[in-house]
């Protein structure tokens, strides 16, 4: 958390570099002070807690306890002190709410804030409230056009599926449990929801029809365990990528938000002939806004497929009109991107480039540190390369962050890259000669077909790479 101005950031002595504290944060200490247990912190706790040495603070329902951060902060250790052992969120909206803080402070979570009198509260509402194993975690918070709900999964990378039944009903799912809220007044979907998974924090913003401020967020109703499987998504709209391959924007019938994470994928299930086909697609937008096509909100699923001579689901999808359904899993998988590492690299062939591409979107927009990115794509022609000109825009945007290659089969590429298949010699020319320090920065993404995955694992674990430093989507 930065609370200070960029005209007012101190020189941070050396080794207390945003880098350095992450790297502090990734080492094992314990840097919440309390053993890593998420606590019910009151009022009159937080407020003890108000020394240089011991010196926790509260922003917007979460206790953090900064007191090793101190020195790392760029506005000072005086900036930060204002807030100690106070309810800090004002002082931090005013000065700039911009700051992703809980991505940089979340090895740092001691529990929520809770006040006195919420021991007070009808028991249904205290439920909802109050930290306990057994039941919900939450925070709401709202202002005149909106209202957020926090919910504290305590889960890396949870399972979120978010409903809205009714403008006045709003249904979750946190790792399969499901719960309800008869909300106060109506709300328009759809929603926004931010998640920070390493820490299992899912936030929750509904936007209210009427503006105004309300004496409650509604009423929290009984755990519904409801397990859905598939859900009916109608298309939306095609479009060419490739000559053959299509951008799909598919809606789902409800009003549904299945948060997707960089890697995972989603198995598409359809009718085709008489005969049911289902097969595992990785959801994916384009790299940079835009409106060539259409409008993708949180309740849109988007997918590239490639139509191939022998693939039943694949031409199906491709053949689909406007209108069309098919049927969406709930998103499965087992990435989980690297938070040690700063260089990626990352090999996709043809349509192996659908993982990649929410990868490197996290990548670049991460608030907690600069990875650097390579990309190598295999293709036969340059015709083939799909979203080449969103490449090329955010490589440009980002040129000292992200590399693009493109390596080609079938002729030669304009930018001066090797022409070739995968081999020794594209891992020798594009890697980096690792070292024992260097190979605890450098992790490695392949995505191809099956013969194409197998070779390039094994020529990378000749590079020296560990099973724990590379992962092969299937």
């Amino acid at each position: 958390m930065a609370t200070g101005t960029t005209r007012n950031k101190v020189a941070l002595a050396p080794g207390h570099s945003l880098m350095d504290w992450i790297r502090l944060g990734n080492s094992g200490n314990d840097l919440t002070g309390v053993g890593g247990k998420i606590l019910s912190v009151s009022k009159s706790e937080l407020a003890k807690h108000n020394k240089r040495t011991d010196a926790w603070l509260a922003i917007r329902g979460t206790v953090y306890n900064v007191t090793q951060y101190m020195d790392f902060h760029p506005g000072g250790v005086d900036e930060l002190v204002r807030g100690i052992g106070t309810d800090a969120t004002k002082l931090f909206s005013e000065i700039h709410a911009w700051v992703n803080y809980e991505s940089i402070l979340q090895k740092c979570v001691v529990g929520r804030l809770v006040n006195e009198e919420l021991f007070k509260l009808p028991d249904i509402l205290k439920a909802a409230t109050d930290v306990s194993e057994n039941e919900l975690n939450m925070d709401w918070f709202q202002q005149l056009g909106f209202l957020c709900f926090v919910f504290y999964t305590k889960t890396p990378y949870p399972e979120v599926s978010i409903t809205l039944k009714q403008p006045n009903q709003f249904c979750f799912a946190l790792n399969g449990k499901t719960r309800c809220i008869t909300l106060h007044k109506n709300v328009n979907w759809p929603c926004v929801v931010k998640i920070v998974a390493d820490i299992g924090k899912v936030q929750v913003k509904l936007i209210k029809k009427v503006l105004g401020l309300w004496p409650t967020f509604g009423t929290l109703t009984t755990t519904r365990n409801i397990q859905i499987d598939y859900w009916k998504c109608e298309l939306l709209n095609s479009f060419d990528v490739t000559p053959n391959a299509k951008f799909l924007l598919f809606k789902y019938q409800q009003n549904l938000y299945n948060h997707v994470y960089p890697g995972r994928h989603i198995y598409i299930k359809a009718n085709v002939n008489g005969q049911v086909v289902s097969r595992p697609y990785t959801p994916v937008w384009p790299l940079v806004e835009t409106t060539e096509y259409g409008i993708i909100s949180e309740d849109t699923l988007c997918l590239l497929v490639k139509s191939y001579p022998n693939g039943k689901l694949s031409r199906h999808l491709c053949s689909l009109n406007q209108g069309d359904l098919i049927e969406v899993s709930r998103p499965q998988g087992s990435f989980e991107c690297w938070t040690s590492k700063t260089n990626l690299i990352l090999l996709a062939a043809g349509t192996g480039i659908t993982p990649m591409l929410p990868i490197i979107w996290n990548a670049l927009h991460s608030s907690i540190k600069k990875y650097n990115i390579t990309l190598l794509y295999f293709n036969k022609k340059e015709t083939c390369i799909i979203w080449k000109k969103y490449l090329d825009q955010k490589s440009a945007a980002y040129s000292s962050r992200l590399t693009v290659h493109y390596i080609l089969s079938e002729e030669e590429n304009s930018m001066g890259d090797t022409k070739g298949h995968i081999d020794e010699s594209v891992i020798t020319k594009y890697f980096p000669t690792l070292n024992e320090e260097s190979l605890n920065e450098h992790a490695v993404c392949v995505c191809g077909p099956p013969g194409f995955n197998k070779l390039c694992e094994k020529l990378i674990v000749q590079q020296g790479y560990k099973k724990d430093d590379y992962f092969v989507f299937g």
